[in-house]
């Protein structure tokens, strides 16, 4: 099928495909083709430690590829309902097909990252958004970087350690990457490949559990003197953010720039108050603080919220307010009129609060 003359045929293809969509046969033939939103296939799944997983896509035509130290939206059912979720891009540009690849924690009590980590088979077809994010190299890349993760927070910077090297443009790196023991670690082996063929990067992982060793600005100094004069990136819980944030506010150097999988929340000037939250979709009420988040609070109550990133990025969670005020935990600004649309992930009440939910 020569896809380039659908365009140019759809009036007569459309009275042809009626009651159904010319998308739905499309879809039929290869989900990858779909026109109206983005699919990608499931080529090869690598198991990285016992809770960590790597699934590679091939996507469909309509993508329009990524940076790396993007991140990308997946949406799929799972257990009926459809849930989005947002996974860093570990693997560098130029594959066959277009492929690229997410690596996937699975978290406890998680919906969507349990599945994908050992549900997922090969064929498998999830929906794709485009790739997004700034946590990448800049147009020109330093002749010194320094990379500080922890966790699954390696993953973007996998991404851009792998791109570098392809293009043979790897700067002087020292890497500085926490895990809580060696059967934790992701991405291991390849790990080890990069450092043996480059010796330009400088590898230090900290098991955390055996040498009870976190991040700090003694312990930077300790394992890179010259860190004030990298730039840096860094991606991992918010614990050890807060504090490479603080240090490197407190200390003249080059830039750093952070990615967070959860959201920061603001310290509020004033008393929050919070109040009786109102589901007016499902009947429910629960009382709620004016520190915890819509979606926390709706969970809790046993409501079962769509959500994809809990970081106020994606707008998978997107409610409409029917009534009160909320605060975004990120501003610390109360607002809110009857139709606004709110993010959950990100906002708790100001007092008495109805969403439509």
């Amino acid at each position: 099928m020569n896809l380039t003359s659908i365009p140019k045929t759809l009036s007569w293809l459309e009275r042809l495909a009626t009651p159904l969509a010319v998308d739905d046969y499309v879809e039929m033939i290869n989900p990858l083709w779909s026109r109206r939103e983005i699919n990608a296939r499931v080529v090869a799944i690598t198991r990285q430690t016992r809770e960590a997983t790597t699934i590679r896509l091939q996507p469909g035509r309509r993508w329009t590829g990524f940076r790396p130290g993007q991140f990308v939206r997946v949406s799929l059912p799972v257990n009926g309902i459809r849930q989005t979720r947002c996974y860093s891009i570990c693997s560098a540009t130029g594959a066959v097909n277009d492929c690229f690849e997410i690596t996937v924690k699975a978290v406890a009590e998680g919906r969507v990252s349990p599945h994908l980590n050992s549900g997922v088979k090969l064929g498998d077809v999830v929906e794709i958004s485009e790739a997004e994010g700034a946590f990448t190299w800049g147009a020109t890349l330093p002749e010194k970087a320094l990379f500080i993760s922890a966790g699954s927070g390696i993953t973007p910077l996998m991404g851009m350690a792998r791109e570098a090297a392809r293009c043979g443009t790897l700067p002087n790196l020292v890497w500085l990457h926490y895990a809580p023991a060696a059967s934790e670690l992701i991405f291991a082996d390849a790990l080890a490949q990069l450092q043996h063929d480059h010796p330009q990067l400088h590898l230090q992982v900290i098991f955390t559990r055996l040498d009870g060793e976190h991040f700090s600005g003694r312990a930077l100094r300790r394992r890179c003197p010259d860190w004030q004069d990298r730039s840096a990136w860094a991606c991992g819980p918010g614990a050890l953010l807060d504090a490479a944030e603080a240090l490197w506010a407190a200390t003249p150097a080059q830039p750093l720039i952070t990615e967070r999988f959860q959201a920061k929340a603001m310290t509020l000037g004033d008393p929050a108050t919070g109040g009786t939250l109102t589901f007016s979709g499902s009947g429910h009420q629960a009382e709620a603080d004016g520190t915890t988040s819509i979606l926390d609070a709706a969970e809790a109550a046993g409501l079962s919220p769509r959500y994809g990133s809990r970081m106020g990025i994606c707008h998978g969670c997107t409610v409409s307010l029917k009534s009160g005020q909320v605060r975004d935990l990120r501003t610390g600004k109360a607002f809110g009129e009857e139709g606004d649309l709110i993010q959950i992930c990100v906002c708790a009440p100001v007092g008495d609060v109805d969403v439509a939910l």
